[in-house]
């Protein structure tokens, strides 16, 4: 049996978004999976609910992110109208990156992963000018840079505006851990309204044919695969991830959550790509507020420019270059 190119390329979408909800989905629900105070394993039961919500937030990214579809298109971000092995191959790419860095346990952003295989891809088969490098700039790397500086520097402000005295997290308890469940379902919904549009673009240009199916086919196809892949794999990520939650109490926790939630969504409606996990990362430097948090943050948000780009590029690279020679 010889599938068509419509097939192949959506099986590729799938696995690229089943990646994605390997290594992203449990970083939303990373500080509800501590482990208790007698060093008990994390708890499977918070992927459930990230997994759900960031596939509810998928399907919801028809009708709330329509502007960042448009942005992640490949004609959009390319000068030229690219072939189906083109995008098969950036597919490809970001797709073993984010596979590789889940099983090896470490958190990447799957937005600098499928900016860094389309552009490196595109300079490579079509040289530098075939690369929308204004568009690329504005629209693309400055919120993708500003995103998490602004989720660090507002939280950080509004935490000292609405600080009240005595000690950090007194609250009741059954109050903070509704606030702390409330908190990690809107980081996940705000993950998925933006993240889909930028793996369903890939998707629906394997559908130019049937319009029709361009704008749902994609978007259901995410939200199955990122619900299975956070389920199956999520928990690697998970064990790296709460680490960067131990030095938080569960209100500031709370607040970080939906300080992401607020900014990636806003970012999702405006049109404007943003690396939830960046600005999860900047979210809880600004709550933490002491200087290793912050410096800890910071280099988590350097090596998505300096590592995932590149290597997700590189491998989009290879996943050409083998699919000339087969």
């Amino acid at each position: 049996m010889i599938l068509s190119i419509e097939e192949i390329g959506l099986a590729a979408l799938f696995a690229l978004a089943f990646a994605n909800g390997a290594n992203d989905a449990g970083k939303s629900v990373a500080s509800l999976m501590m482990p208790g105070p007698s060093g008990s394993p994390p708890k499977r039961k918070p992927l459930i609910w990230g997994g759900f919500f960031t596939g509810i937030g998928s399907v919801s990214a028809i009708l709330v992110s329509g502007r960042l579809f448009t942005v992640f298109t490949p004609q959009t971000l390319l000068n030229t109208t690219p072939e189906s092995s083109f995008v098969l191959a950036a597919l490809a790419g970001a797709t073993l990156w984010i596979l590789a860095a889940t099983l090896l346990r470490l958190p990447v952003s799957s937005t600098h992963a499928i900016v860094g295989a389309i552009v490196l891809l595109a300079i490579y088969l079509f040289g530098v000018s075939a690369v929308q490098w204004e568009f690329l700039l504005v629209r693309v790397v400055l919120p993708l840079a500003g995103g998490p500086i602004a989720a660090l520097v507002g939280i950080y402000l509004l935490d000292r505006l609405t600080r009240r005295t005595g000690m950090p997290g007194k609250q009741r308890p059954r109050l903070a851990s509704i606030e702390h469940w409330g908190s990690g379902a809107a980081v996940a919904y705000a993950r998925g309204i933006n993240d889909a549009p930028k793996m369903a673009a890939l998707g629906a240009f394997f559908l130019l044919a049937n319009p029709s199916e361009a704008t749902w086919v994609p978007y259901s196809i995410v939200a199955v695969a990122v619900l299975l892949g956070s389920l199956v794999l999520g928990h690697r990520v998970v064990v790296t991830a709460i680490g960067r939650h131990a030095a938080l109490d569960q209100v500031q926790r709370s607040k970080a959550g939906a300080a992401t939630a607020l900014v990636v969504s806003a970012g999702a409606f405006l049109g404007a790509p943003m690396s939830t996990t960046q600005v999860h990362e900047g979210s809880n430097a600004g709550i933490g507020g002491r200087g290793s948090v912050i410096k800890s943050s910071l280099r988590s948000m350097l090596l998505p420019w300096l590592v995932t780009l590149p290597a997700a590029g590189i491998l989009a690279i290879a996943m050409s270059y083998l699919g000339t020679m087969i």
